[in-house]
């Protein structure tokens, strides 16, 4: 067995939407294997609410509504509805029940108690309104993913999106820390636009989809879980910082609400991914 050579402060939860799975079933498989004890998580999108779910300790709640709500959803769009001027997709609906039905009072608490979950989000520019921002972000995100593949986008930062870092323990009530969750989602039209502070806020993958912007100079080694497969040359050398990810492109679509069984394959693989980490450690997946 592999064991690390320092133990990690932190541990960073990239986004993703439902690739997110492989980080929950990476995690309950390593950390108790390894006795991992990181003082801080880091998350955004979807994967900041992985890392508050578990944390809760209701994982498995939230995640056996998530599995009958989409096994019961048909499909991720439905244009008849915008006949009727309803909202076409399910996704705002379920994500919220899910968050619902994972997070309550007594996991907040358990959460408070653990580590410092640290949650980014994005600030959109401020020459634009919300729903246009999601878009332009998206849209240079994408580009510079697709273009130049970094770990880390810059493109969003320099049209003015700006981060901003919100503590997860420090929100008031369950019903504060659920819009939380759904602020670091908050990707217009399949999330609709959300204020904190009296201010627009989005998805802060929108500026880093691995938040590395959460984290302070002090706050090394960290243990990085990544939602995608990037070239493996992208993931070494990095001090201080230990980037793995999917052994196999991940089986489900990040916004897929319909399809319950690629989620569980997804959960599925990153158990098998961390047990291939605790054998060989972060050789194993950064190939």
């Amino acid at each position: 067995m592999w064991r690390p050579g320092a133990e990690f402060k932190s541990i960073v939860f990239a986004g993703g939407g439902n690739r997110c799975f492989w980080q929950v079933g990476f995690w309950e498989t390593v950390a108790p294997a390894l006795g991992l004890r990181p003082a801080v998580i880091a998350g955004v999108s979807a994967g900041a609410c992985m890392a508050a779910l578990l944390l809760a300790g209701q994982k498995d709640r939230a995640t056996a509504y998530f599995l009958k709500a989409t096994a019961a959803n048909a499909k991720n769009f439905y244009p008849g509805l915008l006949l009727k001027g309803q909202r076409p997709l399910p996704h705002p609906a379920i994500f919220e029940a899910t968050m619902r039905a994972g997070l309550d009072q007594a996991g907040l608490e358990r959460l408070r108690s653990g580590p410092e979950l640290r949650v980014l989000l994005a600030r959109p520019p401020r020459w634009t309104g919300p729903a246009t921002a999601a878009m332009l972000g998206i849209l240079a995100y994408s580009l510079e993913k697709a273009l130049k593949a970094p770990l880390h986008p810059q493109w969003p930062s320099r049209l003015g999106f700006t981060p901003e870092v919100a503590l997860a323990g420090q929100c008031h009530d369950v019903e504060d820390l659920i819009n939380l969750m759904t602020a670091t989602c908050c990707t217009p039209p399949l999330l609709p636009p959300m204020y904190r502070g009296q201010q627009p806020v989005l998805d802060g993958g929108l500026i880093d989809n691995v938040p590395l912007a959460a984290l302070g100079p002090d706050d090394g080694p960290a243990l990085i879980l990544l939602t995608r497969r990037y070239d493996p040359r992208l993931l070494r050398g990095h001090q201080g910082r230990v980037y793995i990810q999917p052994s196999r492109p991940i089986p489900v679509n990040k916004w897929d609400y319909a399809s319950p069984d690629l989620s569980l394959a997804t959960l599925e693989l990153g158990r098998q991914d961390g047990m291939a980490f605790i054998e060989g450690g972060p050789q194993a997946l950064q190939n």
